[in-house]
């Protein structure tokens, strides 16, 4: 029974029995609404405190799946950061020994045509420009 339910049948017994002082049933009536008001308030108040148990339990529950959730983000964001990096580096390194080789290349076959031009012309006979 709500509290203001409550009070307006407590004021009516209590004028009630206030009027009617020889009639033990209006007092029957207070005491046993009374007794039904202590019931309705405890069970109130049980069904309040379980509801607030609930949720601290929802809350918790909350709370750690979204730590484990970003614990676990975070995790694969920094694993994929040290991935990213390793894969740049030895991009830049295959890079650096590529354009080694290509020069490397480039000059050994710069080398090799001046061999040949100054070999030929030694072939040929030419011994001065």
């Amino acid at each position: 029974m709500k509290t203001e339910e409550f009070n307006k049948c407590r004021e009516f017994l209590e004028n009630a029995i206030s009027a009617n002082t020889e009639n033990g049933e209006f007092l029957i009536a207070y005491q046993k609404l009374i007794e039904l008001k202590s019931i309705y308030d405890r069970e109130t108040d049980k069904a309040r405190i379980e509801k607030e148990i609930r949720e601290a339990e929802f809350n918790t529950k909350y709370q750690t799946t979204v730590h484990s959730n970003n614990t676990d983000y975070n995790k694969s964001l920094n694993q994929n950061n040290v991935d990213y990096s390793v894969a740049l580096h030895t991009n830049n390194t295959n890079l650096d020994i590529n354009r080694n080789n290509n020069l490397s290349s480039i000059i050994q076959n710069n080398q090799n045509q001046h061999f040949g031009l100054a070999n030929n012309m030694i072939s040929n006979g030419f011994t001065s420009l």
